[in-house]
């Protein structure tokens, strides 16, 4: 079996009322989600090809005289395969002082994501206080990679409560002020849990493709501020790979093994966009500009038109952190992979999934040389860490003690997820 396929079993073995998959997700034109001015970016949810790159959650009702708990799980690959292990096991908690004092702790997303619900919606709580359940936590997303891994576990969750408790398009259930649950409004409250209640600077775009799935083209218009449900636009959210019959993109995904803080990023961005500092705005413009023309690219499947306007975007990252003030701009490690690997005759660019600092890079290639590619970019990667004279000849400026961290790296083959976040299990 895969490793999809263990997950899967392995949580059935374990009776669920329900079992949720969330995708993870690259943001194809960056960081236009950072401050939400008034673009379109194009954005695509993923999954992998032997790593589901995805977050994975399930809810199974307990007897009444049992308490609810909460366990995470954790998944290890070895040459022996594949070894699914219970990492924490605890009492759900029920009390939203005590929930609220976990919003900075390690379980800050779950208890996050169980408190906006709280908030959004007057039916939600009644059940979550009557009923005894237990929830379990699985992702295979790496820590801090930029493929917004925290919002797929929050997506996940909120998606597994919606449905168990059948809140999901309810409108029966609905009372005055309350909005319907939806993938939209999963999408919203999943950007408020972190923006709002864990201080978490994030964007839209991750929690709309998560949830939404597909290639897309998202709107922010009207959504700078971050508002309250119902008093800014909902997002508009456009698939064009359905539109324009866009079956994959040949790109590579590699993880650098550096963990960013992508709120770090954001909130910096979003500061100096909002307080108006001309250079951010001047760039960002164009990088709108970038944005729109990538669309035709795209409609084409003219790869090599495409790989043009991502060697743009990621130009002008570099300049737009650096003069936020991140001495190497996108960062070392992101630098580094993308100089590896952007002169390969069949590589037509490579660039940033999400906010930069360390996490992932991707290369856009020719479709027929993808697993050539992948190789050749591991080899040269190898190189530099095994050989610190070739790292000094390559990365002169560099610090030689970057390579330690990229011994860490994975690659992932990566293709369109078309359904978003979605029920794998439901029992009858």
């Amino acid at each position: 079996m895969d490793m999809k396929d263990t997950i899967i079993s392995y949580f059935q073995e374990l009776n669920p009322d329900v079992l949720i998959q969330a995708p993870s997700r690259i943001n194809l034109i960056n960081p236009l989600d950072a401050v939400e001015g008034d673009f379109w970016m194009p954005t695509v949810a993923i999954n992998g090809a032997k790593n589901p790159l995805s977050a994975f959650c399930y809810i199974k009702e307990k007897q009444k005289h049992k308490r609810s708990t909460l366990k995470i799980f954790t998944l290890d690959s070895s040459k022996t395969g594949l070894d699914i292990k219970l990492e924490k096991e605890e009492e759900l908690l029920k009390d939203i002082v005590k929930i609220k004092a976990k919003f900075k702790s390690d379980l800050r997303l779950v208890y996050g994501s169980i408190y906006r619900l709280y908030k959004t919606l007057s039916s939600f709580w009644d059940q979550y206080l009557s009923k005894e359940f237990e929830i379990g936590i699985l992702t295979t997303i790496p820590r801090q990679s930029g493929l917004g891994g925290s919002a797929s576990i929050i997506v996940a969750l909120l998606y597994s409560l919606s449905v168990y408790f059948e809140l999901f398009n309810n409108l029966n259930i609905l009372k005055e002020g309350d909005y319907p649950i939806n993938k939209d409004t999963i999408a919203e409250i999943a950007t408020k849990v972190e923006d709002q209640d864990l201080n978490i600077t994030a964007g839209y775009a991750d929690r709309y493709a998560i949830s939404r799935g597909g290639l897309s083209f998202c709107s922010y218009y009207g959504k700078l501020y971050h508002k309250d449900l119902g008093k800014e636009p909902l997002a508009v959210y456009d698939r064009i790979d359905k539109v324009y019959q866009i079956k994959k993109i040949p790109i590579i995904i590699c993880f650098s093994g550096v963990y960013h803080e992508s709120g770090g990023v954001h909130d910096k961005l979003r500061e100096l966009y909002l307080s108006n500092e001309t250079n951010i705005l001047e760039n960002y413009k164009k990088l709108s500009k970038i944005a729109w023309k990538s669309r035709l690219a795209l409609m084409s499947q003219n790869w090599k038109s495409l790989g043009k306007y991502f060697k743009k975007n990621t130009k002008l990252m570099n300049i737009i952190m650096q003069e936020a003030g991140f001495k190497f701009g996108i960062g070392l490690a992101n630098n580094i992979l993308i100089t590896l690997i952007e002169d390969h005759p069949n590589v037509y660019a490579a660039k940033l999934t999400g906010a930069g600092g360390g996490g992932c890079v991707f290369a856009l290639v020719d479709p027929n040389k993808i697993e050539e590619v992948k190789s050749y970019w591991n080899d040269e990667l190898n190189t530099i860490i095994r050989n610190k004279k070739r790292f000094i000849q390559k990365f002169p400026v560099y610090p030689p003690e970057i390579s330690k961290e990229l011994s860490h790296a994975e690659f992932f083959s990566v293709h369109i997820d078309t359904e978003g976040v979605r029920v794998l299990y439901q029992k009858n």
